[in-house]
């Protein structure tokens, strides 16, 4: 039943007609049947009614109401904001949000819409509000945002549970992004055929990534066939890349031999230091790129191929195209795909595992049970490493075989990296020559792998950082952070580990 006050919604003081009185208790039941709940006001705010779903909804008997103003229930702390008295100060349709303070339903999120209906006159005669309790509808929001969360949670070990595969699949170091950016590459070029140029510093890793393009790929089955091009005298090289027939030249065998193209039929050939080739032999490498057939040495019969053809190198081929030391069309049929190796020490994120994993091995290699003492951990950290990742293999097992403790401690070290520690040793490690951008990047993420290390889990880690749950797993999402069970058993940039079998 809808309670009116004073002369109920019309206000009209005039006799009702039998029509207009059937007419007005057929609108109230219409009302009264409505499941949202209604609460009408006069121009003034002044309460004329409200239906028993507004009562449901509020927790507040119609008793309390009728008879005050809108503006009391606020003054009153039935709830914290007045949908009609903001409507009638804006003169327009308004909808806000608000929570019951009083009654039964204390706390509840209600979603009020106030709707002024104006008269003839140009004023606001009624305030229709419309209420709707959304404590179910803010439930399934919050569920949907948790279900989000896990959704992101189980995608990031999902993805890091597909980049451990590939570092196992490779046998490969990786904690970096920068790391792990290369072997996503990796496995993506992998699924096809195209040929692929890997440029880097001397010993940062071209040929761990060019073994495990092949090993990643369908043609893993077949061979895998390295030749250095800077290793081997030209008159040689060509001989042992393009094969030669019987009597060809002093010393040939006589039955002839097959070159690299051919020994890596339906696997790969790893063509590294690609950039010391001779224009001479860029030419005849080129003509093989494009017709997939080769002629042997002293020979005059062309031979299909079938290989896939993996390049390195440490020299800016770019700028040997620009001298002339390079074929302009060679390098453009080589670098179908490039990927960059960064230098280790713009990703000493690596260096805590990459010593664990030669020092187990060299351990196992000489039968030996030595670790490194923090002082020494730091020190690889804090070394700019010119030499990249074979510097850093041959310091290790220099170190182990030279040192007859089973403890190596900074005095072991090789002169090179002796003297004072620098000040940012052990500390958040950026590279050179970054921009402003790069490097707040790189310490938000050092320090969300540390929080999520030290905390073990994302709940956790967003406390103490003061961030949002669901911020936490944005963010390891967008810089490949391991999980925190994985996070856990690895060792920590800030806690100097003893490395030990």
């Amino acid at each position: 039943m809808l309670v009116k006050r004073g002369a109920g919604i019309s206000g009209s003081q005039k006799p009702e007609r039998p029509e207009n009185k059937c007419s007005s208790c057929e609108l109230e039941d219409v009302l009264e049947a409505s499941h949202d709940g209604l609460f009408i006001t006069d121009g003034d705010g002044n309460v004329l009614m409200v239906n028993s779903a507004w009562e449901r909804i509020c927790g507040i008997h119609r008793g309390f109401v009728i008879g005050k103003t809108a503006q009391d229930m606020v003054g009153e702390k039935f709830y914290t904001e007045s949908a009609a008295m903001t409507a009638i100060k804006a003169g327009k349709k308004i909808t806000i949000m608000l929570e019951m303070t009083r009654g039964e339903k204390i706390g509840q999120k209600i979603m009020a819409t106030g709707i002024p209906i104006w008269g003839t006159d140009g004023r606001i005669r009624r305030v229709v509000v419309n209420v709707r309790d959304i404590t179910e509808i803010i439930y399934l929001k919050d569920l949907l945002e948790k279900t989000r969360q896990l959704n992101e949670i189980y995608a990031a070990e999902l993805e890091q549970m597909r980049l451990q595969q590939i570092t196992r699949d490779c046998d490969v170091v990786a904690r970096s992004p920068e790391t792990k950016r290369v072997l996503e590459m990796a496995a993506q070029v992998a699924k096809v055929d195209s040929t692929v140029l890997i440029t880097g510093e001397s010993g940062c890793g071209k040929e761990v990534v060019a073994n495990a393009i092949h090993r990643l790929s369908e043609r893993n089955e077949g061979p895998l066939i390295k030749i250095n091009c800077g290793a081997i005298p030209e008159n040689l090289l060509e001989s042992e890349l393009f094969g030669y027939e019987a009597g060809a030249f002093t010393g040939a065998k006589k039955q002839g031999k097959p070159g690299m193209f051919e020994l890596a039929e339906k696997g790969t050939l790893f063509l590294d230091e690609v950039g010391d080739l001779s224009v001479n032999l860029q030419v005849k490498l080129l003509r093989v790129l494009q017709d997939h057939e080769v002629v042997r040495v002293g020979g005059i019969k062309s031979i299909p191929v079938d290989s896939r053809i993996v390049a390195a190198t440490n020299r800016n081929l770019r700028e040997m195209v620009s001298s002339g030391a390079f074929r302009e069309d060679l390098y453009y049929r080589l670098n179908v795909v490039s990927i960059e190796i960064p230098p280790l020490r713009e990703r000493r994120e690596d260096i805590p595992l990459l010593v664990q994993y030669f020092l187990e091995r060299i351990n196992k290699r000489y039968q030996f049970n030595k670790r490194f003492s923090p002082a020494v951990v730091d020190r690889f950290l804090s070394y700019s490493w010119p030499g990249n990742i074979r510097e850093l293999e041959n310091v290790i097992e220099r170190m182990l075989v030279m040192t007859e403790d089973e403890e190596i401690h900074s005095r072991h070290l090789p002169a090179c990296m002796q003297g004072p520690m620098p000040p940012d040793a052990g500390r958040l490690v950026l590279p050179h020559d970054v921009s402003l951008q790069r490097a707040v990047e790189q310490i938000e993420r050092q320090l969300l792998e540390e929080a999520l290390r030290k905390y073990g889990s994302t709940r956790k880690a967003a406390v103490a950082l003061d961030i949002d749950q669901s911020t936490v797993v944005r963010k390891m999402k967008k810089y490949r952070i391991p999980s925190p069970l994985e996070t856990q058993s690895s060792p920590g940039l800030f806690d100097d580990p003893r490395l030990k079998v």
